[in-house]
């Protein structure tokens, strides 16, 4: 007995329990940490996420507010329209065109609240449910989602959104038209739009659509009432605050206020679309140069051969103008009635044989006088933005921001990616 105490008692064993001791203590220290940091991570991603969706429903919201104004705008001018159509003949492009708006079902329209890109991401985890850690917040969540996906197909399907001006319709009433009845658009010349209009209000499904707007104004409220009560219970659920929110929406548009944008400003931007490229000078003297390259589209009248012919004009022109700075607000003001065309290529080969061999002497001159007849288009412009200017940490890249009002009185924004042309 006594020889067992001795060893129990030994100064080295009791190093070692007190080392093996020291190093669970430090194991488990290790892992509490460890753990500690892991679910804090957890719990902000968790936190991030929700704001996302949230801010997503808030979007949609907002989209379908701004689907419900359009509607009852432009409702107004086609009720009167079709209460006035003996008019037609004298009443103003614009208000037709608006009238075939909410008449015509444009395949070219894309809606943006029925973008579900930020629905896929928030759907995209196997245990999205689990990592959110609270399944009535999922639940309302996809309750939003799903409130979407169903308006959506009931305006597919249901006869209330049929619009009476399908794309076949409106492309057969087109063709009963001569070539010279349309721009190089495809879009009829006034008189013709006119004609047009008075066979869509003659027929009686265009009546039964006009008569139809309260239901369609109907599933946009009760869409957006369900949406705001979800969404609203969203924010409680998962204790996201306005200031949250807002924090999220600055994060996640771009905006930023860097030191001297002045300097960062000056040189060589490029801003390249699918149709053109823009080029921007900035001069410390606060003037820019703008040059741009485009593709005019022409459409020709040869009366001798009672022929048109639609050509495409590579063009380039330059403009000057002026820029200021107020904070981080750029206003530039173009002076277009300088402008000046550095090029302007004019293809004749699509021209007929018989032009060319007849007017060979005189294509140039004719060249010459389109381009002249461009050249004061350009000049009768006017144009003065302003922009919200930022720059990425290499400065390289420049974005602009804008802002417009939409129909129903809310903000849109636009932004703009410019970027640094290196100094030969």
């Amino acid at each position: 007995m006594d020889n067992v105490n001795k060893q129990v008692n030994s100064p080295w064993m009791s190093k070692l329990i007190l080392g093996i001791l020291g190093t669970s203590i430090g194991v488990g220290l290790t892992f509490f940490v460890n753990n500690r940091v892991e679910n804090s991570h957890q719990r902000s991603a968790q936190h991030e996420t929700a704001i996302m969706a949230v801010c997503d429903i808030d979007e949609i919201v907002q989209g379908l507010k701004e689907e419900m104004h359009l509607e009852d705008s432009l409702f107004k001018v086609a009720m009167y329209v079709s209460n006035h159509q003996e008019l037609i003949g004298s009443l103003s492009s614009d208000t037709l065109a608006m009238a075939f708006e909410y008449l015509y079902d444009d395949p070219m329209v894309v809606k943006e609240w029925t973008a579900d890109t930020k629905e896929n991401a928030f759907n995209s985890g196997i245990d999205a449910r689990m990592n959110l850690g609270n399944n009535q917040f999922y639940g309302n969540v996809q309750s939003c989602y799903y409130v979407r996906r169903s308006l959506k197909k009931v305006m597919e399907e249901a006869p209330i959104f049929c619009r009476p001006v399908s794309t076949e319709m409106y492309e057969n009433l087109l063709h009963q038209l001569k070539p010279t009845d349309i721009d190089y658009d495809g879009v009829p010349f006034p008189d013709s739009q006119r004609w047009v209009m008075k066979q869509v209000f003659a027929q009686k499904s265009t009546t039964l659509y006009i008569k139809r707007y309260f239901p369609r104004r109907t599933a946009y409220e009760d869409a957006i009432i369900k949406l705001e009560r979800l969404n609203s219970e969203n924010k409680l659920l998962m204790d996201i605050s306005d200031e949250e929110i807002e924090a999220y929406i600055k994060k996640n548009s771009n905006h930023s206020s860097p030191q001297a944008i002045a300097d960062l400003l000056l040189g060589t931007w490029e801003l390249n679309n699918n149709d053109c490229k823009n080029t921007y000078v900035f001069y410390e003297n606060n003037v820019f140069d703008n040059t741009y390259e485009m593709e005019i589209e022409m459409q020709i009248q040869i009366e001798d051969e009672q022929q048109e012919v639609f050509v495409l004009v590579p063009t380039t022109y330059s403009v000057k103008g002026r820029w200021e700075l107020s904070g981080d607000t750029l206003t530039m003001d173009w002076d277009y009635s300088r402008a000046e065309i550095l090029s302007f290529d004019l293809d004749t080969s699509s021209f007929p044989q018989a032009i060319l061999e007849r007017d060979k002497d005189s294509i140039e001159s004719r060249i010459n006088e389109a381009k002249e007849f461009c050249l004061e288009q350009f000049r009768q412009e006017t144009l003065k933005e302003n922009y919200v200017v930022s720059f990425d940490k290499s400065a390289n890249t420049m974005v602009w921001t804008s802002e417009e009002t939409t129909p129903a009185g809310n903000k849109q924004t636009t932004t703009i990616h410019l970027y640094r042309k290196p100094d030969i």
